[in-house]
């Protein structure tokens, strides 16, 4: 099994630096037009083009040529797995329409709604919660709303926090890594190749994105990865029955940054959808720092967060107090994500950064 996910996620890695490549001379271009981008020359875009080359290829080398891998998976997971990579697409569709044209955002709710739920629906809906030892029941309507909640959430974080060399793709693979051996030792191979194929795909990207910035993904890079994170997640918890809680962990440099920004952002009154250059990366940059050591810190931090993940999926297979490991995870990143907001906040105001830009 893992040799054939290394197969899917090489090819995943060959196919999306070579599509990437084209990409950069297909001659769509991401204009230095607002206060809060922080390129300043026309820089090709849309290299989330690229990254769904390589995840079609990775997946169907293994569906197709790989017939162990073939047959080891279920149909109905096979289904799950057509449905997320399916849904995954539909986000980036909409993405590259969104690059291209400039959608509005009543249009882009609308649609983003509407995928969140399919998505959910073909991911597999989270029905119960476990908490303390207990699985608290959600039922099939609110388990629903609760997973199509999920995917609009990261997929938006995610297309949030995307505005520096190597930061937000690259955490998102680090995290897929993570989440693809805890798909894996749980028994959901759907969601660890879907995971490890996107995981490959954005390193092929990040070859002419970090650090220079040759490529930008665009909205079109940044809601595809969303999505495969997203519902790879939902998939891990459906298929491998991986706490809900676990997920989250993988990818809670992104979610906490763009989540308590825009806590930030309502307690001063400011219009949360407007663009602005408050997330902590931005901040960091405006004080002086290089995007690349930026987005190392965030790599690492999402890497502590997969490491912690990871031991707290595999503990909470245990007896006793082990099986609310995840829940106690989860806590401890919550309670670091606040601590750092504070400090962050603080140097802001000190350096007076805080000023909306």
């Amino acid at each position: 099994m893992f040799t054939d996910l290394a197969v899917g996620a090489g090819l995943a890695a060959l196919f999306s630096l070579m599509a990437c490549r084209v990409l950069i001379g297909a001659g769509l271009q991401d204009l230095p037009n607002l206060a809060r981008k922080a390129h300043r020359d026309p820089t090709p875009t849309a290299g989330g083009l690229g990254v769904g080359v390589g995840v079609g290829v990775g997946l169907l080398a293994l569906t197709i040529l790989l017939q162990r891998w073939r047959e080891g998976l279920g149909a109905e997971e096979a289904r799950r797995l057509a449905a997320s990579v399916a849904t995954s697409y539909v986000f980036l569709g909409l993405g590259f329409l969104d690059d291209t044209y400039a959608l509005g955002p009543r249009l882009k709710l609308g649609v983003f709604v509407v995928a969140a739920a399919a998505a959910a629906l073909g991911a597999g809906v989270v029905e119960s919660l476990p908490l303390d030892g207990v699985s608290i029941p959600l039922g099939p309507g609110l388990g629903l709303i609760g997973s199509a909640l999920w995917v609009f959430t990261v997929v938006n974080c995610v297309n949030f926090m995307d505005g520096a060399n190597g930061l937000c793709m690259g955490s998102v693979a680090v995290g897929l890594v993570f989440l693809s051996a805890t798909a894996l030792s749980a028994g959901a191979e759907n969601a660890a190749a879907l995971s490890l194929c996107g995981a490959f795909a954005l390193g092929g990207f990040l070859v002419w994105n970090f650090p220079h910035g040759r490529l930008f993904a665009g909205d079109a890079g940044a809601l595809f990865a969303g999505a495969v994170a997203a519902t790879a997640g939902l998939m891990a918890v459906h298929d491998g029955a991986v706490s809900p809680f676990i997920p989250p962990i993988f990818f809670f440099p992104l979610l906490s940054d763009a989540l308590l920004t825009l806590a930030w952002r309502a307690s001063k009154r400011r219009v949360l959808l407007d663009g602005h250059a408050e997330h902590f990366y931005q901040i960091a940059i405006r004080a002086g720092l290089r995007h690349g050591p930026v987005a190392l810190v965030y790599w690492t931090a999402t890497a502590l967060c997969g490491v912690l993940g990871f031991i707290a999926a595999q503990a909470s297979y245990g007896p006793g107090l082990a099986a609310i490991a995840p829940v106690l995870a989860f806590g401890a990143v919550a309670a670091a994500a606040l601590i750092v907001s504070w400090l962050v906040r603080r140097f802001a105001v000190q350096r007076g950064l805080d000023t909306p830009q």
